[in-house]
Parts: C-alpha cells; structure tokens; sequence
C-alpha cells in the first residue's frame, strides 16, 4: 500500500475494504457482482464510479447504505464497521447514509404530497418541535431549489417535473443531515436540458455542507463533471480508478479506453477496440481478468491470473497485465 493510499484511508469518512456481495443461482452457485472493491471518501468528496449495466454499480452503493448486507468485507464509517450492524444501530446508521435514486416518479409515493415526504424522516431523525419541522421543510425545500415553497408542499409528485421530482427526491435525503450520500444514476431518467441543473445543487450542497457523494453513473461526462476521482469497474471488479483529469487525460486499462472510444465528443472517440460482446462472467468459480473475453490485449496470462490493483502512477490504479 503507497503511503498517500494508507494516509487516504485513515482519514477517509468512508472505507470500504474488500467489499464482496454474493448471490445465489441454485445447485449450490453463486454468482458475485461485487468482488473484493475497495474504495474510501473524504468528507466533501464526491467519488463518481461508471462501467456498463450490470457492472456491480448499484449493488454496491445498496450495500453502502446497508439495503443489502455484504457477504464479506468491511464498510468503515466515521470510525465504525457498519457492515452487518442491526436492528437499532442500523436504524440509527440512517441518519448517516442516504440515496437517491434513478427513478424520480417511483421513488416517491403518488398519493402523499411533497410536505408529507419531509415531515417523515425530519420527525424520525430530528425530533424537532411542530414548529420547527414546518421552518425545516421550507429550508429543505429552498436549499433544493422548489420555490415558492408554500406552493411546493401542497403539491404531489404527479404535478411536478422529473427534475422538480429528483430534487424533492434530495431534499428527502438532506432531512436527516447525512454524512454522505449515494446518488444512484440520478440524471439518467431527467431531460438533457435539466440534467446540469441537478449536477450543480449536487455540487452546491457538497460544498456548502460538506456531504461525500458516491455518484453512480454510466456517463463519463457528468463523471468528470462532478467527481473528484473515478473509479471504472466491470463484472463487479476496480478495473482503474483516479483522480478524474488524470483518469480523462490517460486512460491506461482496455476497458476504460473501450468506454472512452464509444463517448461522443471525447478525444478518445473511434472505432470500438473488443473482440466480443459477451457478457461478463459473474460466476464465483470464475479465473483470470474479468475482461479477457472481451479485451483486444487478452494473452494466456490474462485467461489464468487475476491482475492485481496497481499503482501505474502517483494516484492511478488499474488491474491490467498489459496496461496501456
């Protein structure tokens, strides 16, 4: 371990430490879409990771906020491993950790209205007087952008914009006063001409109040927009992960330059360099680099050997036997 990845970890708010979620498929197998990540977030950082559906995304940002228990490994979070708590810990583990989800409409329940959606989670976790939780909401509502306020609370989902939607979606998060929160795709569902709109109060809120994202993401432009660092995965495996100019200028791993050359208006952008369109193997029995069948610079090591996560400069990581 370099020493600027052990000073990382130690003052990281987040530490996630060889996160594995398994899940059965019968006759005694098991499939892995996350095996052995490892990641951490400072306080105001925002950690964008990307790759292909089916990558492993979102079932770790699910594990992060403990909807899913990890199978193996540790989640560290403001000193403590949160990883199997329980019961009255993990309930209070809540107030901590918060998501966002893609679908703005289906994350929100149609027959409360957006005064109701607050009022919950600031009674739960706030425990604040009448009075208080009414002058929360309006500055929940504010901090987001839904103005006019008194306007905005009588409303229901149904008579808002996907974007005005996803934002109430946030002020929900924010109630608890969260230490961090996973933004799981939160644009991918909203119109092109709002999606820097909800980039920015992203980005505003992080600076403001100091709040980790895990931005989950498979578009690489909003990836560098808003993350400090990148991390790529595929078949539930850190494929590269740094800091987002350096990751943009150099991409090293095959992967990553595959992702690069199929994003419109990068510089990376050409013909596509695999040799296959399979799918990744998510077996648990599987061997070698999740990504040899694919791989254009496959060789009888990569089919063999899993490549370990290594350092390829100052800050940049990737698990390539033939890195670029």
């Amino acid at each position: 371990m370099s020493d600027a990845l052990a000073t990382a970890q130690a003052t990281a708010l987040v530490d996630v430490r060889d996160l594995v979620v398994r899940f059965p498929i019968g006759r005694g197998r098991f499939i892995r879409p996350v095996d052995h990540v490892s990641f951490s977030l400072q306080p105001g950082e925002v950690l964008s990771l990307v790759g292909e559906s089916g990558s492993g995304k979102s079932t770790i940002g699910k594990a992060l906020v403990r909807m899913i228990e990890p199978s193996e490994g540790e989640i560290w979070v403001a000193g403590r491993d949160v990883a199997h708590i329980r019961g009255r810990e993990l309930k209070a583990y809540r107030k901590d950790a918060q998501m966002v989800f893609q679908d703005p409409f289906g994350s929100l329940n149609p027959t409360r209205t957006i005064e109701q959606h607050l009022v919950f989670p600031v009674r739960k976790y706030r425990r604040e007087g009448q009075g208080r939780v009414s002058d929360l909401i309006d500055e929940l509502l504010a901090k987001v952008g839904l103005t006019p306020v008194t306007e905005t609370r009588r409303k229901y989902p149904h008579e808002l914009s996907g974007g005005q939607r996803q934002r109430v979606a946030i002020a929900r998060a924010l109630a608890v006063n969260p230490k961090f929160i996973v933004a799981d795709e939160p644009i991918s569902m909203l119109d092109v001409s709002i999606r820097a709109g909800i980039l920015k109060l992203m980005n505003e809120l992080r600076e403001e109040m100091n709040i980790a994202f895990l931005y989950i993401t498979h578009d690489l432009a909003s990836a560098r927009y808003i993350g400090n660092r990148i991390m790529v995965l595929y078949g539930g495996k850190v494929m590269e992960t740094a800091p987002s100019a350096e990751l943009i200028r150099r991409p090293v791993h095959p992967y990553t330059r595959l992702l690069f050359a199929a994003t419109p208006g990068t510089r990376h952008q050409g013909p596509l360099p695999e040799t296959s369109n399979r799918p990744p193997n998510l077996l648990e029995d599987r061997v070698g680099c999740p990504f040899a069948d694919r791989c254009p610079l496959v060789s009888d090591v990569c089919r063999s050997q899993e490549p370990p996560l290594a350092e390829v400069a100052p800050g940049h990581y990737a698990a390539c036997h033939h890195p670029g």
